[in-house]
């Protein structure tokens, strides 16, 4: 072996060395603050199952249910029966078996937060299923667990903004949300924003939400719980409000419209013939007589 390779190879070796000496230092704070969070999510979870319970109008008995919650410190600690979710989760919840997992490493990434967040986002599943006693669409799921889970404010916006154009032009029906939901991350973040926008200027107080429940409930539709409340189906008021949200329904619907686009083709096109033409005159003139 060459004098170059020997020191290419001992230098490696070195470096893995001092890597993972750094890993082992590490890995009692890895696994304090793990249990740190673990800690702090059992408090969370009463305090989040009581407020839930009443928002959704659980009764006791059916309240009082045992949820089983997961807390797996990174992916490699995931139990083998809730492998298989997507890579940018870190929760995931199964209502009708009453079980809940967080992946804590995956935690404080839009749209599932901290922890405690993440948490909230999945009780919210659990019981919004026993709260109505069917599966419910979605957009309706998805928007009350990112209401249960907090504020998100600006990345709520900016994601919601970049379905804006198809939106205000009311190309985007809640259909496309839903469909959206099973696809690429950042088609599943824009869903998620765009819910959550939708649940929360749709039913802005917790009564409201209480209320909706349970017509749902009675009726044993959402949509029907829906058209019986404010008289429209769901995706009508959805492409509604996508038109009239205060400051960017209108406006995006006529910057995005087909005449404004040409309009703009055609500027760029008299725009570069005449830059075209000041080239030419000045090469012109810089010819010799």
């Amino acid at each position: 072996m060459r004098t170059s390779e020997v020191a290419k190879t001992r230098g490696s070796t070195a470096v893995s060395l001092f890597v993972c000496l750094i890993v082992l230092l590490h890995l009692p704070l890895w696994a304090a603050a793990a249990e740190g969070d673990r800690g702090s999510l059992r408090a969370s979870e009463r305090a989040s199952v009581e407020y839930l319970c009443h928002l959704y109008a659980i009764p006791p008995r059916i309240c009082s249910r045992p949820i089983s919650v997961t807390v797996a410190r990174d992916v490699n600690h995931i139990p083998r029966h809730w492998r298989g979710f997507p890579s940018y989760a870190a929760g995931e919840a199964r209502p009708w078996e009453g079980s809940i997992l967080i992946v804590l490493s995956r935690c404080r990434a839009y749209p599932f937060g901290n922890p405690e967040q993440t948490l909230r986002h999945e009780l919210s599943h659990v019981l919004l299923f026993r709260a109505l006693g069917f599966p419910s669409p979605r957009w309706l799921d998805e928007g009350l667990a990112m209401r249960a889970g907090g504020d998100w404010s600006w990345q709520d916006r900016f994601f919601a903004v970049l379905a804006l154009p198809s939106v205000a032009n009311g190309k985007w029906k809640l259909s496309r949300v839903e469909r959206d939901f099973r696809g690429g991350e950042g088609s599943v973040r824009r869903s998620y924003a765009l819910a959550k926008g939708f649940v929360r200027d749709t039913f802005p107080r917790d009564e409201d939400v209480t209320a909706f429940v349970l017509d749902a409930r009675r009726l044993r539709s959402v949509d029907r719980a829906f058209i019986s409340r404010f008289g429209v189906s769901p995706d009508r008021a959805f492409r509604e409000w996508a038109r009239n949200l205060p400051w960017w329904g209108e406006w995006i619907s006529w910057l995005s419209s087909t005449a404004i686009l040409w309009i703009v083709i055609t500027l760029l096109f008299l725009l570069a013939f005449v830059v075209a033409v000041r080239r030419r005159r000045k090469k012109y003139l810089s010819l010799p007589d």
